[in-house]
């Protein structure tokens, strides 16, 4: 993997993070490297449950380890955070659902109980005051979902390797920025099947809930084009708005507070958390050109042709990625607290 070149500010003893403490800009290859392992079809489509679940989570681990981060896991294996999946009986696909997604629904009747795993990393905070900021992004897609067909693998580039190589992007500036508080890093499992790994975060947490300061779910953020308005998905009158409008502004961002994809509010992992009182939004470019996402939700979307291509655009991503960054810096620092 390339080597990230970070800058770190200078940090005086007992004092907050500096304000101008910034990281080197995440680029749009450096997220096409990511995606690329990850939605390759080595990873067989990324199914809890199933080898490519596996590969997954092994390079997940690895990544964070050599990022520097720590374990936040619960389980026996570093980085690895395990939560069990009880089988349930089949629901009747939608008669509008991608046919990739009623072979998933099959397979995962097929493999009965299992047991998954959440991926947790830490970078713990210089100056700690107890609080804390998580970003997550779902690792999982639908695997092998199409068996019928010449290509089967369903290998969710957009549908979310882009969030994770997001996350990981994120992740690697953070470890070495010398921020205050402790900021943690979690890819979750089994979204596709109901938000479990979520869920299971939210049933047995690393952290305390209440700690949590901030919050931000990376999902399908392959969507927009570079210099797109930033949007927001939240519950309403959300604490978090000022901060990430004003992060938006300092990264040259226009804002689009129309809140039209406020119906994804509890189709994403973010809702597990958030119905729990934790400050929780998902931001960025995606959300804001309703067109082109409900174009891709109408094409690839849990379909094998949700593919990494040369032509797949990531400037949106790019965009959004190095926001992330400004708002973990923001919301890591001792001096913020939500309104």
């Amino acid at each position: 993997m390339k080597r990230l070149i970070l800058a770190a500010g200078l940090m005086l003893g007992g004092c907050a993070t500096l304000p101008n403490q910034r990281a080197s800009a995440i680029s749009e290859a450096e997220l096409r490297g990511t995606m690329s392992v990850l939605a390759s079809d080595a990873f067989e489509g990324r199914m809890a449950g199933t080898p490519g679940e596996a590969k997954t989570t092994a390079y997940l681990a690895e990544r964070f380890r050599a990022a520097g981060l720590t374990s936040g896991a619960h389980g026996p294996v570093p980085f690895l955070d395990p939560f069990a999946i009880v089988a349930r009986p089949a629901r009747p696909s939608s008669s509008s659902a991608p046919a990739a997604q009623a072979e998933f629904a099959a397979h995962l009747q097929r493999l009965g109980n299992l047991t998954s795993h959440n991926v947790i990393g830490v970078v713990r905070g210089r100056h700690p005051d107890g609080r804390a900021v998580l970003l997550m992004a779902h690792w999982d897609h639908l695997g092998i979902c199409a068996s019928k067909a010449v290509d089967k693998i369903c290998n969710g580039a957009v549908d979310n390797a882009s969030g994770v190589a997001t996350l990981l992007a994120v992740a690697g500036r953070v470890a070495h920025m010398g921020l205050d508080r402790d900021v943690w890093f979690v890819a979750t499992g089994a979204e596709e099947w109901g938000l479990l790994g979520a869920k299971a975060f939210a049933d047995r947490p690393p952290l305390p809930l209440a700690s949590i300061v901030a919050g931000f779910n990376l999902d399908t953020v392959a969507i927009a084009t570079a210099g797109a308005r930033v949007a927001m998905v939240a519950p309403p009158h959300a604490r978090l708005e000022p901060l990430v409008m004003q992060a938006a502004k300092a990264m040259g961002r226009a804002w689009d507070g129309d809140h039209q994809a406020d119906n994804f509010l509890r189709r994403q992992d973010g809702w597990a958390l958030a119905e729990r009182g934790v400050p929780m939004v998902m931001a960025g470019g995606s959300f804001s050109d309703l067109a082109l996402l409900n174009k891709f939700l109408k094409s690839d979307y849990h379909q094998s042709s949700d593919e990494l291509r040369a032509t797949t655009n990531l400037g949106g991503a790019t965009d959004d990625a190095n926001l992330h960054v400004e708002l973990v810096r923001r919301a890591a620092s001792r001096k913020f607290s939500p309104h």
